[in-house]
């Protein structure tokens, strides 16, 4: 079998020896076994190199080649740790989501998925949404919701559904799930069958997708970083007690089947949780029963209403499986001076939570910053003689280069056998400057950022970047990432 990685074996109580064992990218064959309190580890290799180091006798590795290692252990209990999935099985399990707007939601991601997999398997809740998974697969569809029933378990249903997606992972085939919203909220199924192929080493990934908060928050214009967001599934809340916090937006999930485990949504325990947002809140504070339009036909429901209301009998009716209610912060936390002044942060700086505009039905005691206030005349009075930094890169790059790394992004078999041998994909594209081809080449993030953007003087003076330019930016293998941290002045 083909490793990636490492393999290592740590005794969890006492042992005598840690041992770290550091393979290369070659064919090894490993096996481990207890006898008689004995541990035994044999590897049979060609061309590779092992790293053995006993860390707790020997203050340095001792590096061995060909070898037999037995030792003993304080104890037996021990974890086999494979850090990387073993590459060689066929088979894969991607699990896609597709939102919750009909089609609209669907990622350009999840949709190359859809057209390049052997096998696939849906759980959605639009009929468009299945014609168009329909539509543009290649391989054959199941749809899954064939496995529940209105008296039946929520979890069997799902085991079983992990399972279905599981056998043909097993049979050989790149096998893709498709649920509705983010594939990792709320998806049983997706979790519990990604883990289990791991564990018998499938490659497998959980692609992001749009779930029912990020459609709330874009249709209530809700900004879960200026104070923070507190998120519970309704009958979790409940049961375990949990705190909703007052200073936070709170998102509750599932609030039209509390305490449901099966598909008879009668939502008896609604009341209970009706209590609990009066204890925390009181019944005049505002909330919010929200659910997203998924059909191009639907309307978003964005109902305002006090908490008081919700113990009405024609208002709790209007809840279903897939209402979810936002409660909005109380008040504001003060800011605690003393650690403003651990982080020397002086002068008329503070956290967001100020800015404008404050949290829609947050409660009276909740201050907001004006839209123009003397500071915000201040800077945009200075927008037309702004110049940019000279540092300040743009795009820059020739048609091949732009159009082969869409590619990439948007084909999967394409970008596996990118990853397979970059130099031979590099050299296939027509069109690449120099420059690009090695950066392409490299298969390195440092690289693509290197040559795809410029400064404007570097541009004008025609500046092309050398093979060790593009190297050195290659050696950090990081993506740029911009953190915006919002401030408002006092």
């Amino acid at each position: 079998m083909r490793l990636h990685g490492k393999i290592s074996i740590d005794d969890v109580s006492q042992s005598t020896w840690d041992i770290g064992l550091h393979f290369g990218w070659e064919y090894i064959d490993a096996l481990a076994s207890i006898e008689a309190g004995l541990v035994t580890l044999r590897c049979i290799y060609t061309d590779l190199y092992l790293s053995l180091a006993l860390f707790t006798r020997f203050p340095h590795p001792l590096n061995l080649s060909p070898f037999s290692l037995s030792f003993s252990l304080t104890h037996l209990s021990y974890l086999l740790k494979m850090s990387a999935t073993i590459s060689s099985k066929k088979g894969s399990l991607t699990i896609a989501g597709s939102g919750i707007a009909s089609i609209a939601h669907i990622t350009l991601e999840a949709l190359s998925h859809i057209k390049s997999a052997d096998k696939i398997f849906y759980l959605v809740c639009d009929p468009a949404t299945e014609s168009f998974i329909q539509d543009n697969a290649q391989g054959k569809c199941f749809d899954l919701h064939v496995f529940y029933g209105k008296t039946k378990a929520r979890y069997d249903s799902y085991v079983q559904m992990s399972e279905v997606m599981l056998r043909e992972v097993r049979s050989g085939h790149n096998v893709l799930g498709v649920f509705y919203g983010h594939p990792g909220l709320f998806v049983s199924p997706s979790h519990r069958a990604i883990a289990i192929a791991r564990e018998e080493g499938y490659n497998a990934r959980l692609l992001p997708g749009v779930s029912a908060e990020d459609y709330l928050f874009a249709d209530l214009e809700v900004d879960p970083a200026t104070c923070g967001c507190v998120a519970y599934e309704a009958t979790d809340l409940l049961v375990r007690n949990k705190p909703l916090s007052v200073v936070s937006h709170n998102v509750i999930w599932q609030v039209g089947a509390v305490g449901i485990a099966n598909m008879d949504f009668d939502n008896s325990g609604f009341g209970l949780l009706v209590n609990k947002l009066e204890e925390t809140f009181g019944g005049d504070h505002q909330v919010v029963h929200y659910i997203g339009a998924v059909l191009p036909q639907s309307a978003t429901i964005k109902t305002v209403l006090r908490i008081s209301d919700l113990r009405k009998a024609e208002v709790a009716q209007a809840f279903n499986p897939s209402s979810t209610l936002y409660i909005p912060p109380l008040r504001q936390r003060a800011v605690d001076q003393d650690v403003l002044d651990k982080l020397r942060i002086t002068g008329n700086v503070v956290h967001s939570s100020n800015l404008y505009p404050g949290p829609k039905w947050a409660g009276a005691e909740y201050s907001t910053a004006p839209a123009y206030g003397p500071h915000e005349k201040h800077v945009i009075s200075a927008i037309d003689t702004h110049t940019p930094p000279a540092d300040h890169q743009i795009l820059h790059a020739s048609a091949a280069m732009k159009k082969a790394m869409q590619q990439l992004a948007l084909d999967r078999n394409l970008l596996e056998r990118y990853k397979a041998d970059p130099q031979a994909y590099a050299n296939t594209v027509e069109g690449l400057t120099n420059a690009e081809k090695f950066a392409l080449s490299q298969d390195k993030p440092g690289s693509i950022h290197a040559v795809m953007k410029a400064t404007p003087a570097n541009i004008a003076a025609g500046h092309e970047l050398s093979a060790e330019a593009i190297s050195a930016a290659s050696a950090s293998n990081a993506d740029t990432t911009v953190i915006i941290i919002l401030v408002f002045p006092l």
